[in-house]
């Protein structure tokens, strides 16, 4: 077999491969030994078909299946002697179909992986990482939406109109074109005016009705929204005020503390528990955060050309993802419009993820980082106590599905991060 290596681009290399004559025969009469064992015509013995009347017969279906065996038998073998680490199924381009007696070329075009030079991976400069200060006291707040949880409803008389912050309970129908669709009727359903949990304007046409009133309104949905049958769109909705209730909310206070939970005897054990966990969530967006620019750093400081195969496999996988969630209901041309949209906002994402992807296992092995099985363990115990499972259980479910090596890959992931963060250069650098 006779190679040619051509460089057509900074990942893509261009393989020329001929087959020399001796092996296009052998395939050729391999392929009209297992014909002739099976092949029936009229006035033959199965297996007594001379050869010149099957290749007259099958002649072309013979060159098809020749030119399979012999890229099938020598792609692969011609990579490996290029010494290339491809990451993308070969492209082909047969010259023409083999025929016997004669040599046969085709080219194949693969993705390889770049080589990384790994110029900085300690010292790098992450600069001040910082939480923005919040508009509102996040403890406040968090004491507030306790309030809202612990609150009472107290109905309201008939001739109050709705207004924001009631809880109003409706019943609706609604329709697209004149026909109903999935999820878009009800019968006594609570919505409470003013919180946004509703579609945007459904909340809001509720203002001002009193219990025993309806009214009938348009709202039209955003193009995003999660029910791809109504996305974009624009539903009729006929609604009727079933009930409406205010809440009165509970004083902070030790009966509120109490009512929250067991642990807390006063107030003061409530408001102290909130701030800890204020402070630890403050705590772990920082830590996100540092974890975030330490990656920015690394690979701005290490440009390397990204394989396209690779960035593309990583947007297709969330295009899909996020197609599923859709589901079948929108039209083909409505589909193909939101996926490309969506393919142009992953693209940088998909980018980061690659560069990070390929990098992590060579700062890996050049830091002699790694991560044993008693590692693995451990962290499959400790998801396994967060969700109640048995570790032993858990951990043959990873394996029946190749999720250990995952979970692996996943913590070296957290621990190069880790290691890049120890190295960092001072803030005041």
């Amino acid at each position: 077999m006779n190679l040619n290596v051509e460089e057509t681009g900074p990942l893509e290399r261009r393989l020329q491969v001929e087959v020399p004559t001796s092996e296009v025969d052998r395939a050729f009469d391999d392929f009209y030994r297992e014909l002739r064992r099976s092949a029936q015509l009229k006035g033959f013995r199965k297996g007594r078909v001379p050869r010149a009347i099957l290749e007259r017969r099958f002649g072309q279906e013979a060159r098809g299946e020749v030119l399979q065996t012999l890229i099938r038998d020598t792609l692969f073998r011609a990579i490996e002697q290029a010494e290339l680490d491809i990451v993308s199924e070969p492209r082909l381009d047969p010259e023409d179909a083999p025929t016997q007696g004669a040599s046969f070329s085709y080219r194949a075009t693969v993705e390889i992986l770049p080589e990384i030079e790994l110029r900085q991976v300690e010292d790098l400069k992450l600069g001040a990482v910082e939480l923005p200060e919040p508009e509102t006291d996040p403890v406040e707040d968090q004491l507030q939406e306790l309030r809202e949880r612990w609150a009472d409803l107290i109905e309201e008389a008939e001739d109050v109109a709705a207004a924001e912050g009631h809880v109003a309970i409706v019943d609706f129908e609604g329709s697209l074109d004149g026909q109903s669709f999935e999820g878009g009727s009800g019968t006594e359903v609570s919505f409470e005016i003013g919180s946004g949990r509703a579609v945007a304007g459904f909340e809001q046409a509720l203002v001002g009705l009193c219990v025993g009133e309806g009214k009938t309104f348009e709202i039209e949905f955003p193009e995003d929204y999660g029910a791809g049958e109504v996305a974009g769109r624009t539903a009729e909705f006929k609604v009727e005020l079933r009930g409406l209730k205010r809440k009165q909310l509970p004083e902070l206070d030790d009966e509120l503390a109490k009512d929250v939970s067991e642990e807390f005897e006063t107030f003061a054990d409530l408001r102290a528990e909130v701030e800890r966990r204020v402070e630890a969530e403050r705590g772990q967006e920082l830590q996100r955060l540092r974890r975030e620019r330490a990656i920015e750093a690394l690979i701005a400081a290490n440009p390397f050309p990204l394989p396209e195969s690779l960035v593309q496999a990583q947007i297709e996988n969330l295009v899909h993802r996020m197609l599923q969630q859709v589901g079948d209901s929108l039209p083909q041309e409505r589909r193909e419009e939101m996926a490309g949209r969506w393919r142009e906002e992953a693209r940088e994402g998909a980018e980061r993820n690659t560069a990070l992807g390929l990098m992590i296992p060579r700062i890996a092995e050049s830091r002699e980082i790694q991560v044993d099985d008693a590692e693995v363990d451990a962290h499959i115990g400790e998801i396994a106590e967060r969700q109640g499972h048995s570790a032993t259980e858990l951990k043959r479910v990873y394996q029946e599905q190749d999720g250990v090596e995952r979970l692996r890959a996943g913590l070296l992931e957290e621990k190069v991060i880790d290691f890049l963060l120890s190295k960092a250069a001072d803030e005041e650098d």
